[in-house]
């Protein structure tokens, strides 16, 4: 690959790992087209110190790792086929002149056609021949093509045009092309979420792939040290009083494109802010959740609140704690990658992982439904999440339903779609590279709906499940904790009626507050505010319907004993029980539901 000639070498930037890799498959020889796909829609580094540079993916391919191509050209079904300079469009319609004269058309007059189908005939001819200049200084041909997958799209055979079954045909066998090879003839297909391309593109052997990451925090605070902003903020200067100092402004923009960091410098600077911790947390998180679509949000640690917030839940408490010093003190070596909580509805999952949260110390994300019915959305919207879940650590994902969120390997009826995204999420969970980096929580009242690659040890292989209430000395704690929240005063009598009369009863946290919640409403009523007295609570537990189907919490339940990955977090009823006894009751309690 020829070495960028524009920048002088002394202020030249260092390639990216991205674009090294590809210049390495490129020098390699063995492949002529090549998949692009991730963060393509940033700024990358064309020369730094004084006056640096900063440009996006086209012109950084124009300028720093095509400089010295004999031709290079771009196209997309919106402009058609474009050319980096106004000598390499002169010298393609040269050829094109020569072209029609042969072949009696008059493209050299009205331009080359738009629509690929038709275009590409004319793009491999051209090929050959630039494949056959082999002593000319202006030989060497790439071709950009952005956009690719609205020209092959992932869908089922079945249901593709004729247009897309060509464009497919076109682009492998331009892929394995000999002649193409070895006449220094590229193609490469630029696309944000490769899951969008037809599979035979992303899969075949002679297309090589690359991704292209969000910057880590070494290119982000070269970003930062380069006079680039300032540029862009034409007055104020990052270096100005009061602002976050470079380091610390790197470490906080974690999960942010240089673009996305630029837009939040440049913004503030040119309104007069100062770039504090607060304005920059804030503005991160909205950028995030812009480029996410909504579809994650961050939520903030309850000031305040820990574990010992949470009534009963002993041994998953226990765990967790341990869980909670591991993240404080950074040994990621021996972190979980993901943690499975199941437990039936109402048993304070939710509150649970908010405590540790807060615990921990560390961002949290809530992963929303991503799913789309629109073609494509769905992948695309994954792999953003994706993509800035990577670069965003040290970050707790919480996933709530996640037998729903997740799917499964079989799901069919949705040309595949499900079958990817579970793919890329068991891809991801099980990169052990990102162990310590990030922490996945997954909630679920149905485990056994799960897929068995992610509860397998390396992706959820911890699960910690909840139970409701097991003995009178938990349902009376259960009160006495939700009691203190509430700012209810429990007399002596009401707690020996509690445990007398409701210690026998399976109650979930759910459960108490709404009993404590309509006891407080008839006191209120009586005007006697928080003086809840017995009466008051014999009235709302003799009131009180649990709505929920027996045999379905019994059902969830049995799926969290046998989803469970420690002995020790289970209740004694269930410690000693043998394996085919609890699977003999689950299969019974799952056909109970069924009918």
């Amino acid at each position: 690959m020829s070495s960028a000639a524009t920048p002088p070498a002394s202020t030249r930037a260092a390639l990216p790992a991205w674009a090294a890799e590809l210049a390495r498959l490129w020098n390699g020889g063995a492949h002529s087209l090549f998949l692009l796909h991730g963060n393509i829609f940033d700024l990358f580094p064309i020369r730094l110190g004084e006056r640096a540079e900063f440009a996006p993916l086209n012109p950084f391919l124009t300028r720093r790792l095509f400089p010295d191509r004999g031709c290079l050209m771009f196209y997309d079904i919106g402009e058609g086929l474009t050319f980096a300079t106004p000598a390499m469009q002169t010298r393609f319609f040269e050829w094109l002149r020569i072209y029609d004269e042969v072949e009696h058309t008059d493209f050299h007059q009205q331009g080359p056609p738009r629509a690929f189908g038709q275009l590409a005939p004319l793009l491999r001819r051209f090929f050959l021949h630039a494949a056959d200049e082999k002593k000319s200084a202006d030989r060497g041909v790439t071709l950009v093509i952005g956009f690719p997958e609205k020209l092959v799209p992932a869908a089922e055979e079945a249901s593709a045009s004729v247009d897309e079954r060509m464009a497919l045909v076109t682009l492998l066998r331009w892929s394995a092309t000999p002649e193409f090879q070895l006449g220094d003839i590229g193609i490469m297909l630029v696309t944000e979420t490769a899951a969008e391309l037809h599979a035979d593109l992303v899969q075949h052997p002679h297309i090589a792939s690359v991704r292209l990451p969000l910057p880590d925090l070494a290119q982000r605070r070269q970003f930062l040290d380069a006079d680039w902003i300032d540029q862009q903020a034409r007055g104020p200067k990052l270096a100005d009083p009061g602002h976050l100092p470079p380091d610390d402004l790197a470490r906080r923009t974690s999960g942010l494109s240089l673009l996305r960091i630029e837009q939040l410098i440049v913004t503030a600077l040119r309104a007069g802010e100062k770039l504090t911790v607060d304005l920059v947390s804030a503005s991160k998180r909205r950028l995030i959740e812009d480029y996410c679509q909504g579809l994650v949000r961050f939520k903030d640690p309850r000031p305040g609140v820990s574990l010992d917030h949470v009534a009963t839940h002993t041994a998953a408490k226990a765990r967790l704690r341990e869980l909670a010093w591991l993240i404080r003190h950074q040994k990621d070596d021996v972190l979980e990658r993901g943690v499975l909580v199941p437990g039936r509805v109402g048993v304070g999952k939710s509150f649970l992982i908010d405590c540790f949260a807060s615990e921990c110390g560390l961002p949290v994300l809530e992963m929303g439904e991503f799913r789309s019915k629109w073609v494509g959305e769905t992948e695309r919207q994954q792999a953003r999440i994706l993509l800035t879940i990577r670069a965003l650590g040290p970050v707790i994902v919480v996933v709530d339903e996640a037998d729903a969120v997740f799917g499964n390997r079989s799901a069919d009826g949705d040309s595949g779609v499900s079958s990817r995204v579970f793919a890329a999420f068991a891809a991801h969970l099980g990169d052990s590279s990102l162990r310590g980096r990030e922490l996945w929580i997954a909630m679920t009242s149905r485990p056994d709906l799960l897929s068995i690659d992610l509860k397998r040890q390396g992706r959820f292989g911890l699960c910690v499940p909840l139970f409701a209430a097991q003995n009178a000395e938990e349902v009376v704690e259960l009160f006495t904790v939700l009691a203190r929240v509430r700012k209810i005063t429990l007399t002596a009598e009401i707690l020996a009626y509690v445990r007398t009369e409701l210690g026998a009863r399976a109650l979930t946290g759910s459960d108490v507050e709404a009993i404590m919640v309509r006891a407080k409403e008839r006191a209120v009523l009586a005007s006697r505010d928080a003086d809840v007295q017995l009466g008051d609570l014999r009235d709302a537990v003799d009131a009180f319907i649990d709505p929920l189907d027996p045999d379905l919490l019994a059902l969830q339940e049995l799926a969290a004993v046998l989803a469970c990955s420690d002995r020790r977090f289970l209740p004694e009823k269930f410690r000693t029980t043998a394996r085919a006894e609890l699977n003999a009751a689950y299969a019974l309690a799952r056909r109970a539901v069924r009918t």
